[in-house]
């Protein structure tokens, strides 16, 4: 995702399609803060077999555009409700909502839009993300937390309690998800994540990771490593091009692999798929290929949420976006991230239902996915 505090949404070099007015979505905890501006920080609770059963019994409830549209993250609009965005979100029901620099307005402003965010859909509200990585990429101004590079030369449990005050701050704000920290390894100095990422070291770099992940776990914020499976090899932006990497399986087992490995052992819920030409596994970029989401589920055994990272970056220019978001799905992605829109997503999630519909896409993946979401949502 994009690297400053306040870098907004750039246009896409496809034909940018600007987003209706109008919106909906739906269940769980967020219900309960929906209305609230400041949130209490709590321990999360253990997920149990009751949230199974409820997530099988909203799953059963739920329409196909429902569902598909669950498995969307869409940008905010602006820095405040209007009556245009509030219908949107009623009306499409996303999955999530991404914050970047733009959306966020005086701070005092950020709870209550996030909580009318909620309140689009009290019973299965959009979770609300941001990418609060700190250093460089700061969206919420007076985080308590520095960024990686700072964090690389602390003290593990120094990182641990440094991960929970920046989570209990986002959370102060009612934020669900932040798509931090960053698990890639700098290797070198022109490495593109040499300012937002621990260090050039894999094992110094997974500890860290695995720190500032269960420091986040000790609050209700959701944490997200990225950018699997591993950005850090090269010093090319993928918001501009795609980046090559060439790299067997087995010499990526023993470096970039071990700081995933150690998120997903320390609990992470969500890992996000980097726009990253791994040229020794498949021909497609990471976020689209199976045998990524493959290697993420069986080989680290990743059972949470995998989302892509911003599907309209400039990586995936050689993609047709309706192609792009089937594809991703295909190969077991359970979440859509935009930053950019290089299609109307009402268009997109209606492409999607009648993929399923068509039997081009099981029902059973989707299902399968959804029910990952309203896992996240439920627990």
């Amino acid at each position: 995702m994009t690297r400053g505090m306040a870098v907004a949404p750039r246009s896409s070099i496809r034909d940018r399609v600007h987003p209706p007015s109008g919106s909906g979505v739906a269940v769980s905890r967020r219900a309960l803060l929906a209305g609230a501006a400041a949130l209490a920080i709590g321990a999360r609770p253990t997920v149990g077999r009751a949230v199974g059963v409820t997530v099988e019994a909203r799953l059963k409830q739920m329409t196909l555009p429902e569902k598909v549209a669950q498995l969307f993250v869409l940008p905010a609009w602006g820095a405040a409700m209007t009556p245009g965005y509030a219908a949107f979100l009623e009306r499409v029901r996303p999955g999530g909502v991404l914050f970047v620099g733009a959306n966020i307005g005086p701070v005092d402003t950020v709870a209550p839009f996030v909580a009318a965010i909620h309140a689009t859909n009290p019973a299965l509200a959009p979770l609300v993300s941001l990418d609060q990585e700190g250093g460089p990429v700061t969206r919420l101004p007076g985080d308590p937390t520095p960024g990686a590079v700072e964090l690389g030369s602390l003290r593990d449990w120094r990182v641990r309690d440094a991960g929970r005050a920046r989570a209990e701050f986002l959370r102060g704000f009612g934020i669900d998800v932040n798509f931090a920290p960053v698990a890639d390894v700098a290797y070198a100095p022109d490495s593109f994540m040499a300012d937002r990422a621990f260090g050039p070291d894999p094992a110094t770099v997974a500890r860290k990771v695995k720190a500032l992940v269960r420091g986040a776990n000790q609050t209700r914020l959701l944490s997200a490593a990225k950018h699997f499976p591993g950005h850090g090899r090269t010093d090319v932006d993928s918001h501009v091009a795609l980046p090559v990497v060439d790299v067997s399986t087995i010499d990526w087992l023993a470096s970039d692999a071990l700081p995933f490995r150690a998120a997903v052992k320390a609990g992470v819920e969500v890992v996000m798929l980097g726009h990253l030409l791994y040229t020794q596994w498949d021909d497609v970029p990471a976020s689209l290929s199976p045998v990524a989401v493959e290697r993420l589920r069986t080989d680290l055994g990743f059972a949470g949420v995998v989302t892509t990272d911003d599907l309209g970056m400039d990586a995936l220019a050689a993609y047709d976006p309706f192609d792009a978001a089937r594809r991703a799905l295909l190969a077991g992605v359970d979440q859509l991230l935009y930053v950019r829109l290089p299609a109307d997503p009402e268009a997109v999630i209606a492409f999607l239902v009648d993929e399923v519909e068509r039997g081009r896409i099981g029902v059973p993946r989707i299902d399968e996915s959804v029910r990952r979401v309203l896992t996240l949502k439920l627990r």
